[in-house]
């Protein structure tokens, strides 16, 4: 937002009182005479209407002032300027994957119904994330284990779970011992509708697609407004020999589906001319295990603190909160947790125990959270 003491010097918003005062000298000095100017008299209301009228329609040209750049607008305003550069917020999008059913009894064909629910055990809230099968699906006589393709209640990266996550069924398979994601179950990761701030940064480098050449600006710019993109990395050193480039993708989700590598080939598909050699492919997942001693105040309980602090560090390491994703600083963890946790004094990191900074391509997520506390002198 344009600083409100700019804005006040290109489009001054006068005190209504002063206005009132304004016009009230002046008239006096072109020689009306106005015997009741108090509140409630007719003159006063009348002329205090089309002053609020008047502040009003300066208080909207300061709006419509800020909102008329894309670096400063806010809200709704964004989206309707998004739209200048060709740009809109990505929708939000349910995630799509492959459950796979395992069988003790299979001499007979198992068919499950379009719309059959399967679903996570509750968390500590209850919560349980609920799947449904998005076609009629049958398992033939003798197959031990089949595959069936469901679809997330709702939309969000919420939904993409790791795996063996999603093990109940609503209602009862016969012959069934099992069901469970597996590893790389996801084919269409889910997304959460755009941030605003993403949105501005896109509309911002929009600007690199008016280059007649094709640049890696120009590239990133077309693959993150693929719903489900995350961040983009171009690698157009000729990774592969003369006239090759590597598009690097990070879903909502961590590594890219083929579904979604799909999606972004086709969308800068335009882009390629007739010698030039574009490889789409997923970012390199690194899962960091986190080992971490807490100190608190010396008085203070550690009932409940580890769990806190995992989550509080759960919640720091996913990737559609943080900028660098090749990247961990020990210190922006210790800043997170003393924030979070009020009786927090230090914390010591045995894993890792420096800071990391991997090379581009690669993405760095939440692995094995161990968390101790212990309690230390001091109030």
């Amino acid at each position: 937002m344009i600083d409100k003491e700019t804005l006040n010097k290109v489009c001054p918003v006068p005190e209504e009182s002063a206005v009132m005062n304004e016009i009230k000298t002046e008239l006096d000095e072109q020689g009306f005479i106005i015997n009741n100017f108090n509140k409630g008299g007719i003159f006063y209301i009348i002329i205090r209407i089309f002053v609020m009228i008047y502040v009003q329609l300066l208080n909207l040209a300061q709006t419509i002032i800020n909102n008329g750049y894309i670096k400063h607008a806010e809200g709704d305003w964004l989206e309707i300027k998004a739209a200048d550069v060709g740009k809109a917020r990505k929708e939000a999008v349910r995630a799509k994957g492959y459950i796979t059913i395992y069988r003790e009894d299979y001499v007979n064909a198992l068919q499950i119904t379009k719309g059959h629910i399967f679903k996570t055990k509750p968390d500590v809230n209850g919560v349980e994330l609920k799947y449904y099968v998005t076609d009629e699906t049958v398992i033939p006589a003798g197959e031990q284990t089949g595959k069936v393709l469901v679809e997330a209640e709702q939309t969000g990266t919420a939904y993409n779970l790791p795996a063996d996550k999603i093990t109940v069924s609503m209602i009862h398979l016969d012959g069934v011992s099992s069901i469970n994601n597996e590893e790389n179950w996801l084919y269409e990761e889910g997304a959460d509708i755009e941030d605003l701030e993403s949105l501005r940064e896109r509309c911002l480098e929009a600007w690199s697609e008016l280059a007649e050449r094709t640049t890696a600006s120009k590239l990133k710019s077309v693959a993150k407004a693929v719903p489900g993109v995350l961040d983009v990395q171009i690698d157009d050193q000729h990774p592969r020999g003369q006239g090759t480039a590597d598009i690097i993708i990070t879903s909502t989700s961590g590594a890219a589906t083929q579904e979604l590598l799909n999606k972004v080939e086709a969308a800068t598909e335009y882009l390629k001319n007739n010698y030039d050699d574009f490889l789409f492919k997923s970012s390199t997942i690194v899962n960091e295990n986190i080992t971490v001693t807490i100190f608190i105040a010396k008085e203070a309980s550690t009932q409940g603190v580890a769990e806190q602090a995992e989550n509080v560090i759960s919640s720091y390491m996913q990737i559609a909160s943080r900028k660098e994703l090749n990247c961990l600083y020990l210190d922006d963890l210790r800043y997170a947790l003393k924030e979070r946790i009020s009786t927090y004094k230090r914390a010591e990191f045995s894993a890792p125990d420096t800071d990391i900074e991997l090379e581009k391509g690669k993405v760095i997520m939440p692995g094995k959270i161990s968390v101790t506390v212990t309690n230390v002198g001091g109030a």
